[in-house]
Parts: C-alpha cells; structure tokens; sequence
C-alpha cells in the first residue's frame, strides 16, 4: 500500500530533522527514552554540553575519527552523544560499508519497518519479555521495569534491534517505540480528557513522558493534541510573520558561506536544519510546527519569484511532466525511498516539501482509487496513462509559443533574496499561504 494517505501526513515528511526537543522522560534515563532525537545532521538542540567543553578519552578521540567519515557533523553532538554512537553504531556503520549499504534517513521503508519487527520479535523471544509494549515502555510497567531493563542491557538491546537496519541506533529506537506503543490508537480525545491534558500540561510542562505515563496516551499524540488545542488557529498576523522572518533570518546568517560579499546560503540551508523549537520561541503564538509550514509556504514564493512551478499555466503542466518522469526513472519500490532532494533539483527551484505535496496532489487529482494501490501501481499508471496527456497538451503549447523556458536551478540564495521586500504589500501576498 502507498502509504501517504493524507495531505498531513505528505507535509510532515519532508523534515525528518527537525529540532524539537523533548523532555527527559518520568526515569530520567534517556537511553530509555525516545526524547531526545539523534539525528544525522548539523541541528543545534538545546542543553546541550559542546565537544571543546568537555574531553574525550584516547581510545574515543580515534572513535570520533572513524566515526566522522559517516558523520560528517559528528562534532556538533554532545559528548554523550558520541559516546553512545561510538558503543551502538560505529562497529554497525563499518559492516554496512563493508557491505555497500549507505546509511539512511527520513521515513522507514517497508522492508526496514519488517526488519525491525523480526529484530524485535527475536529479542523477545531471546528474552523472555511479554511483548514490544514492554521492551520499548518499561516505565509503564512498574514491578517488572528493573528486570526488563536488567535483560535489555545484558543481551544488546540497542546493537540486536538495529541489525541488518543501517541507520542509527536511536532512529531504530525511536521507530520502534512508535510502532510498539499501543497507546497511538486510542480515538477521539474526549472533553474529560482534554480537560485532563491543560491541567497536566500547566503542572507536569512538555513532560510528556510522564503525562503519558498518567493518562495512557502515547506521547506524541499528547502533544500533537495539545499543540491543535493551544496554538493560534487563524491567519498569520503580519506582527507574527515578522517575528519568523527574523528567527529564520537570524537563523541563516549564521550558516552563511563564509567569504567579504553579500552573504549567501546554499539552497538546502533553506530548509534544512532549522530549528523550529527555538523559531517557535521567538514567534511566542505559533506552535514548531505551523511555523516550519508557514517558512516553507514564504519559501516557495521567494525560490521562484512569486511564481511557484506548479501555479498554474505550462509551467505547471512542464513540473508535472518533469515530476511523473523523475518518480518513474527513480525504479523504486517504496514511497520511503523517493530522494525528494534529488527530485527538487530536477524541478529546480523549489524545496523537498513542495515537491512532496504535489505528487500527493496530483495522484488523488489522476489515480482513481489509489488509497487501494501500491506505490508501483500509482507510478505505473502516471506514467502510462497520465504523463501521455500531460505530453500531448505540453507539444500544443509549444508549437503555439506560448511555452516559457525554465532558469537553471539555483544552488546559491543571497539572504538579501530571501529577507528583502518586507513590505505590507508582501505580507498580504503571503498571509493565507
């Protein structure tokens, strides 16, 4: 099955690296706990400790070394960071190299999502733990946690469950807590219960660990639900547009290509690595979230001057031709797989994100039921029974001249680009985006 099913869900997998930063969980012992995100990529996350301010022993000086020929960024993770990717991942990665495979990121394909549970099952199996719920939840489970635990580090918990998965040992974690908690489908949040979480939000804070703990909600549908509840619902203020420009901004000079001139960024700068938790700070009204969305709705507007390759016209027709093309050559087997980056680059210039959206859009718009198909199927069917009218109406519009020719994609932005033209005028354009 494709599994994008919803317009949400297509927006929400184009930052796979967000900054967002998560309590430390009712134990306190973040090895346990999925809270704070390990991710392959230059993203500052709050508390904590710079590698200068503390030192390495010898023998993970070279460690770091090694480690770095995967990471390139490795330095601007915390020492404890380090640490556990040294113990969990670095013996892992050089297997995987030895053996082709490149470490990936974003969403878990099917193949990984099967892996994992085979890896997991196992592990219950060696174990003699009751079930998944347990493995990645043991706080829950009050009078068997010491012994869950106890096992969990004997037998390599964090090493067997990422077998055969080249990614880190804390994005397998992380899946796996999602796909092991039984707490993520539990319906409707009801009026007792939303009435429940304010209260335990204004005592308790972003602990959603221990809220999780008190109400038997999975985290991160708490907090997907409080932030709908608290967060400012109506259209962007031009005060609250210009308090993220600023964030954003102040952002991006820092990440600047170094050199006297006008300060530049490249294009995947843009979009990635932002910070949303610290932007969202700054902008006081706005959840993390509807801030990453409004920035790539601004975005879109200043990569292509206001005229975004799928508004309309035989530019769009030419980026849905070019988008049915690039997915088909790609001869993939999972959505999961898709190089959105690569994509963006072929279009030109617009970000993963946009891209994203408008493959979502246009199979619903041309694939009739494809809620029932496969990934494959749907890319078949653009391609055989899409792309061919797409061609046809594209050759009519060129012979009559009416067909504009596309720039070069741009891989260099002068932040001047991106900020200038603060005016009314502009805020009004993009207010509803």
């Amino acid at each position: 099955m494709d599994s994008v099913h919803s317009a949400a869900d297509v927006l929400d997998l184009a930052v796979p690296n967000d900054n967002r930063t998560h309590d430390a969980g009712a134990n306190g012992e973040t090895e346990e706990g999925a809270h704070s995100v390990i991710v392959e990529t230059g993203t500052q996350q709050h508390n904590k400790p710079c590698l200068k301010e503390e030192t390495l022993g010898v023998d993970d000086w070279q460690a770091l070394k090694d480690l770095k020929e995967f990471i390139p960024n490795i330095e601007s993770k915390s020492v404890d960071e380090i640490q556990k990717m040294i113990k969990y991942d670095l013996d892992r990665f050089k297997e995987f190299r030895r053996q082709g495979l490149s470490l990936r990121s974003g969403r878990f394909n099917g193949q990984e999502n099967e892996r994992l549970r085979s890896n997991v099952y196992d592990f219950l199996s060696l174990t003699g733990i009751q079930s998944g719920s347990q493995l990645f939840h043991p706080q829950r489970f009050k009078e068997e946690e010491a012994n869950i635990k106890k096992l969990k580090r004997h037998h390599r918990f964090h090493e067997r469950i990422g077998e055969g998965i080249p990614r880190s040992w804390h994005q397998v974690y992380i899946r796996g807590r999602k796909m092991f908690d039984g707490s993520n489908y539990k319906g409707r949040f009801t009026k007792e219960e939303l009435h429940s979480l304010k209260k335990l939000q204004t005592l308790h804070g972003n602990k959603w660990a221990k809220i999780s703990a008190l109400t038997g909600r999975s985290e991160s549908s708490l907090e997907k639900r409080f932030a709908q509840m608290s967060a400012n619902k109506g259209a962007w203020t031009e005060e609250e547009l210009k308090r993220l420009l600023e964030a954003v901004r102040k952002h991006l000079v820092g990440q600047a290509e170094p050199g006297s001139g006008p300060a530049t960024v490249r294009k995947d700068q843009l979009y990635n690595n932002i910070p949303w938790t610290d932007v969202c700070q700054v902008v006081e009204t706005r959840h993390w979230s509807q801030c990453r969305i409004k920035w790539f709705a601004v975005l879109k507007h200043k990569m292509a001057c206001g005229q975004p390759v799928f508004s309309g016209g035989t530019q769009s027709l030419q980026g849905k031709v070019d988008l049915i093309k690039a997915l088909n050559a790609m001869q993939i087997e999972d959505a999961a797989d898709i190089d959105w980056e690569e994509i963006a680059y072929t279009i030109g210039d617009v970000t993963p994100r946009y891209i994203q959206t408008h493959y979502y859009r246009l199979k619903v718009a041309n694939v009739p039921m494809w809620q029932s198909m496969s990934f494959c199927e749907i890319i078949d069917f653009l391609n055989s029974r899409v792309l061919p009218n797409f061609e046809e109406r594209l050759q009519v519009l060129i012979n009559s001249g009416k067909m504009v020719s596309r720039n070069d994609p741009q891989e260099l932005f002068l932040l001047s680009e991106i900020f200038d033209n603060e005016d009314s005028d502009y805020y009004s354009e993009v207010q509803n985006s």
